[in-house]
This record gives C-alpha cells, structure tokens and sequence, in this order.
C-alpha cells in the first residue's frame, strides 16, 4: 500500500478529487446495504435523553454536494446531530459502515464546505468501508486510474 499511498500523494488536486469521489462511491454502497437492512437506524442522546433517527439519505446528498461543490441540501445542518452522536458513541454502527459514513462527510466538508481535510484520511476512511482488505489496493488502483484520464 506504501507504494499506491506515494502515488496517491503525486496526484494533482484535480485527480485527488476524483479518487475521492470514486472511493467515496463504494463508500456510499456499504452505507445504502446496511441502511436499507434496517427499518430505522436509531439512537439515544446521552446529553438529552432523547431518541434519535439516522437520516438515511444524508450520505447521498452530502456525497452529491461534494459533486457539486457546494452544500445542496443544507447538508452541514443535518450532519450535526449524527456525527457527534458517532463521536460520543451513542450512535454504534458497524465499523465498515462507520468509516463509510465519515469518509462521504470529510469529502463533503472538503468540496461543498471547502475546509482543509487531510487528502488521505478521506482515502483511508473510504477504503475501510470495505469489509475485505484484500480490496482495498485494488479499488486505490481503480480510483487513480479513473483520475488519470483525459477529461
């Protein structure tokens, strides 16, 4: 992975950003595959008391605002409530999913929020979406190659 990470770190922003779109597709798959198991993702607030429901279309419109470069379904407002219930671990999601779910959120304060997010903890994030390893070289290798072409 050392080499693929090198590689990674010479892309042009440009290209960064599409592997990070790309990975953060995959991501957005384990998000969709353990949300629509399940009727509601809930939890409780451990500050208030009170319950909580998951939006689950959040990861979608915050990966499409990170398309577009700006927050197009007040996105940051939304996010609030469930990244800091994953912070203070009231809100327990399965770790593949958890890191899918952070991975499209740093992609989206990088592109829609344009904040500083470290490049490679969006790849790191987005790649331990997958539940086997084995692929995580393989889809790095697919997202860069995408990068690479002409537009």
């Amino acid at each position: 992975m050392r080499e693929l990470a090198d590689k990674f770190h010479s892309l042009s922003p440009g290209q960064k950003r599409i592997v990070h779109l790309n990975l953060c597709e995959h991501a957005l798959t384990t998000w969709q595959a353990f949300a629509s198991s399940r009727w509601r993702i809930t939890y409780a607030d451990s500050v208030c008391g009170t319950k909580q429901t998951v939006d689950k279309s959040l990861p979608l419109d915050a990966l499409q605002s990170a398309r577009d470069g700006r927050d197009v379904a007040d996105v940051d407002a939304r996010y609030g409530e469930p990244i800091t219930a994953l912070h203070d671990e009231d809100l327990n999601l399965p770790e593949s999913v958890r890191y899918a779910y952070y991975a499209i959120y740093n992609a989206f304060n990088k592109y829609a929020r344009k904040e500083d997010v470290d490049a490679w903890l969006i790849v790191n994030q987005a790649l331990a979406s997958e539940a086997d390893e084995s692929r995580w070289p393989i889809l790095l290798e697919e997202a860069m190659r995408l990068s690479e072409r002409p537009s």
